[in-house]
């Protein structure tokens, strides 16, 4: 038996990855601030998400899903063994989302979400949850798997981690307005191996056209390292001002990764706190930077991540940690602003 959380679970044979527990804590603070009046675990495996949902977060209305008919059977016996009743579907789950309505739909699959999205958000009256794994072809190691999965383009650089993260979010948002409805990023993240999204959905077909003044690309220099945001509304330049050609990655989201007023009520204890702390205290930019790598494009040895934050403030610039792995920062300093900057705390 396993106990994760308040839930204890059984798996025989159904899979369980124990390094989403993180994840599945962190949902829970979401999730207790949702008041979710349905909710449907839509690729279940062993329930412990809904399970945990019901019994952390109050959750009443919760339904469950999977092909799989031992999926089924190890759901059924961990709501006994939880104590728990709750209707449990052997579907698959593009066909049940199409059929039927929830206020809250979660998304969980073994790899890419991208299969699921249109129905999901079809689905959702209130609250859609992603989570994708399938990190490689969001993050630009496998190109063509992004432009297949997800309608979007992307390479490998410093910031990976967040433009798989603004390309998922594109990705859904892009589906929610095909049903004259629009979303609002609540709350995402990027750890180790998988991308979560928690959005609020809402139905207005005059909002929905004006979320794609949100959606863009990002112009990228492999030469100096300096980006440039623009909307899918403008040309794009073929050259940085270093005379380096521009990479143009995207389209993707390229609004805010949370809603401030949302994460400001979520609780800072824990490990998951830590978490939505650094997401409160991080600047809102598109992409951000790895010390590490600005260093070596420098030839110099890095300096501290606090040291850097500290030199762009004293510089009348904004600056902060991000919610992303590794020395990384935030800031609206310019490439040539932060390497100079950079270069004199060395000196």
């Amino acid at each position: 038996m396993i106990v994760e959380g308040k839930a204890r679970i059984l798996t025989e044979g159904v899979f369980y990855n124990p390094r989403m527990e993180f994840c599945r804590t962190a949902d829970m603070e979401v999730f207790r601030h949702l008041r979710s009046k349905s909710y449907l675990d839509a690729l279940a495996a062993s329930g412990v998400r809904g399970i945990r949902a019901m019994l952390e977060a109050g959750f009443e209305n919760v339904e469950f899903n999977d092909i799989d008919e031992r999926a089924v059977r190890v759901i059924e016996e961990n709501l006994k063994l939880n104590g728990l009743n709750a209707r449990v579907h052997n579907r698959d789950a593009v066909a049940l989302m199409r059929e039927r309505s929830y206020d809250h739909v979660d998304l969980d699959p073994f790899g890419s979400p991208a299969e699921f999205i249109d129905s999901a958000v079809r689905s959702a009256r209130r609250f859609v949850s992603v989570t994708a794994t399938d990190t490689s072809a969001l993050c630009g190691s496998a190109p063509i798997s992004g432009l297949r999965k997800y309608g979007a383009f992307a390479e490998k650089t410093e910031y990976y981690h967040e433009t798989g993260l603004r390309m998922l979010i594109g990705k859904i948002v892009r589906e929610v307005t095909k049903y004259d409805k629009y979303a609002e990023v609540l709350v995402s993240w990027a750890k180790e191996h998988y991308y979560r999204v928690h959005l609020r959905v809402r139905k207005s077909s005059r909002i929905a056209g004006k979320v794609y003044e949100k959606m863009g690309y990002v112009l990228h220099c492999n030469h100096c390292g300096n980006r440039v945001v623009m909307s899918v509304f403008e040309t794009p330049d073929r050259y940085c001002y270093c005379g380096g050609r521009f990479r143009m990655y995207g389209p993707m989201w390229t609004g805010e990764l949370h809603d401030p007023e949302f994460v400001s009520g979520l609780s800072k204890e824990g490990k998951a706190g830590r978490l939505f702390s650094a997401i409160e205290q991080e600047i809102d930019t598109v992409t951000h930077y790895d010390v590490h790598n600005l260093t070596e494009r420098l030839g110099i040895s890095p300096p501290k991540l606090d040291d850097v934050i500290e030199a762009l403030r004293s510089h009348g610039f904004r600056a902060s940690r991000t919610r992303f792995p590794g020395p990384t920062f935030k800031t609206d300093a310019s490439i040539s602003e932060i390497r100079r900057i950079i270069s004199e705390i060395r000196r």
